[in-house]
């Protein structure tokens, strides 16, 4: 699964470093195997199920500090994004700097309906709406909704290095993504529908990769 983000992002040409964090020898391998650099173990305690984000890019960039290599801009890929390809990466990248690289960037897909129009299901399967009377407004009358992909994000290696949390989300600029690009795999339905959409794009992914 790491390959294709990994072979994305070589495809892209727009990286210093192509590292990956990782205490995982298996995955160590692979992504030696594909040229990535392995250079920073990451530590144990950056190593369980509840460390975030941050605390990883935080030491990863003190970490290459130390060594004498400073960055500007950081991409966070994630791995289970199969059609992630060097356009997206490349897209992503014009955007981020059009906004003088003071925004944090996201992957979003289009929600298939308004956000007025979404629930909560109690427990005893009561609808909670999250804006009342929503359900009632025409589709047409409202914005459209986004979500994150959970694809990857852009983040500058100062804001990075000083945030204290990256829960700021108005300090955000969305990268839209397809809706068969948008999956964020979780689940063995998730797979199967990843595996379904890249057997139907895979030449439009292929020619990807060369832009």
């Amino acid at each position: 699964m790491i390959a294709y983000p990994l072979e994305a992002a070589f495809a892209a040409g727009i990286f210093d470093c192509i590292h990956v964090s990782t205490d995982d020898p298996e995955i160590r391998q692979i992504a030696v195997d594909r040229g990535a650099d392995v250079s920073l173990e990451r530590p144990a305690t950056l190593a369980d199920d509840m460390t975030g984000l941050l605390p990883v890019a935080r030491w990863t960039l003190q970490a290459f500090a130390a060594r004498g290599r400073r960055f500007d801009a950081v991409f966070i890929l994630y791995p289970c994004s199969p059609m992630l390809t060097a356009r997206d990466l490349n897209g992503a990248f014009e955007m981020f700097k059009r906004h003088g690289g003071k925004k944090n960037l996201l992957t979003v897909g289009k929600n298939p309906v308004p956000a007025e129009w979404l629930y909560h299901q109690a427990d005893d399967g009561r609808l909670v709406p999250l804006t009342p009377g929503g359900a009632f407004q025409r589709s047409q009358d409202l914005e459209a909704a986004y979500f994150e992909t959970g694809t990857f994000t852009v983040f500058s290696a100062a804001y990075l290095l000083m945030a204290g949390q990256l829960t700021d989300d108005a300090n955000y600029i969305g990268y839209e993504l397809p809706q068969w690009k948008a999956i964020d795999i979780d689940t063995p339905e998730d797979l199967e529908r990843a595996r379904d959409n890249y057997q139907f794009y895979r030449a439009q992914l292929s020619r990807e990769m060369q832009t």
